[in-house]
């Protein structure tokens, strides 16, 4: 109750602008992201926004991956842009370097409602705020509980090892009849994806990219190594998840189907996989590599933006503030299964709106996970140098290459990227 009080103070202040909107004609603020999978959540957000602000209407964009980035590309050329953007911690340092972004007004009240370490990404040593952050989107691990028990396998409710999900993923593929089912999926673990590298932290893993004296260097050590090999092997010598030569259909569709056993993506699919109410799903914990150790999965931390080049400048620091900290939409968040801004505020609603899911297990794991790239975001070329290590780890996840072949490739390539880069201000 504490937390909501303060917000709710906190909110007093945007109840002030929003009457001074409210004196004024309609106006329509453009809204864009690239994540189709929160739509559901989005539009009713979107609607409770409009009904407490009846003078802002929000025009809704999903712009798909590729042409969101040639779209926010229009905020340094100052051309036309939204008024409102989701905006990632790999891309967003190098927008604030170019005054291509506002900075945001935030109150102290607020600063201390979210959390911390979701709001120091975005945030500059002077104080400034470039993003609203919106609830964290964790690496997780689902199961389908029917196939653990068809199998006779536990299904883990509080921890297992990686060598435990190892076993259940060989006890999870066979034969159903003629169809194959698979223990895991593999394509979507590459290591330099989000849950990949969830995989390296969780197993000691520390950073990519190092600092040196004279600039940055690719890090990717033994235990990077170690790390990328386990789940490489998950494909090429257990074969207990499926290569891109066996199937077509990305691990989603075949988790969908009820043909996969264990399933590693994001928090943000429990509305997808709802969608299916014959698949008798739960989260799982994300596997430690040894007994006892706490799991380091990593989430990322996105947030809601306003270019220097929106139109609507008001309207949109409304919408945001009101999405990322409103306690009405926090709420609304939480009870479609989606985490708040601030989810341990709003655990309750989050736990009872996936009952019998083990959902607690994803607000613990948040505890102990990981910003993904948070400590390399300065880095100016960010974007291309994990665009260089993600060509490399391609060719061998997709069996055209040796894995040792492919971090000889990612380190070089990185490498001589990391060599052109600066850091950029961020003030």
């Amino acid at each position: 109750m504490k937390k909501v009080f303060v917000l709710s103070l906190a909110l007093a202040g945007a109840a002030v602008v929003a009457a001074a909107i409210a004196q004024n004609s309609p106006v329509t603020i453009q809204y864009a992201t690239w994540d189709e999978s929160r739509r559901p959540v989005d539009e009713k957000v979107i609607k409770a926004f409009e009904a407490s602000h009846p003078n802002i209407k929000v025009k809704y964009n999903i712009v798909p991956w590729d042409a969101y980035w040639q779209k926010a590309a229009a905020m340094t050329a100052g051309g036309v842009t939204f008024d409102v953007m989701w905006m990632d911690l790999n891309n967003l340092p190098f927008y604030v370097s170019q005054g291509a972004l506002e900075p945001l007004d935030m109150t102290a009240a607020e600063k201390k409602v979210i959390p911390a370490a979701t709001l120091a990404p975005y945030q500059t040593s002077s104080g400034k705020v470039y993003g609203f952050p919106l609830g964290p989107q964790a690496v997780s691990v689902y199961v389908n509980r029917d196939l653990f028990k068809k199998r006779g396998v536990p299904v883990p409710t509080k921890s297992w090892t990686w060598d435990q999900m190892l076993a259940a993923a060989q006890k999870l593929t066979f034969m159903d009849g003629n169809k194959k089912i698979w223990g895991i999926n593999g394509q979507d673990l590459q290591i330099d994806l989000e849950y990949g590298m969830s995989f390296f932290y969780t197993f000691g893993g520390t950073t990519i990219i190092k600092k040196t004296a004279t600039g940055y260097v690719a890090n990717l050590d033994s235990s990077f190594k170690s790390t990328a090999q386990k789940l490489y092997d998950l494909i090429f010598k257990y074969h207990v998840a499926p290569s891109t030569k066996e199937v077509t259909q990305a691990g989603y569709q075949i988790f969908l189907a009820g043909q996969m056993g264990i399933y590693i993506e994001g928090t943000w699919m429990t509305g997808v996989l709802n969608g299916n109410p014959k698949l008798n799903w739960s989260y799982a914990p994300f596997p430690t590599l040894k007994a006892g150790d706490k799991p380091r999965a990593s989430s990322s931390a996105h947030a809601l933006v306003i270019p220097k080049g929106a139109k609507e400048k008001a309207g949109a620091l409304e919408f945001a503030r009101y999405v990322t900290t409103a306690v009405d939409a926090q709420k609304l968040i939480s009870n479609n299964g989606l985490l708040a801004t601030n989810a341990d505020a709003f655990k309750s609603q989050y736990s009872k709106s996936l009952p019998g899911r083990n959902a607690e297990v994803i607000l613990e794991q948040l505890k102990t996970g990981v910003i993904i790239n948070s400590d390399v975001r300065l880095v100016s070329n960010l974007p291309e140098v994990l665009g260089a290590m993600n060509t490399a780890f391609n060719l061998a996840w997709t069996g055209n290459g040796k894995l040792e072949d492919a971090i000889k490739k990612a380190s070089t390539d990185m490498d001589v990227l990391l060599k052109q880069a600066k850091v950029l201000e961020f003030k």
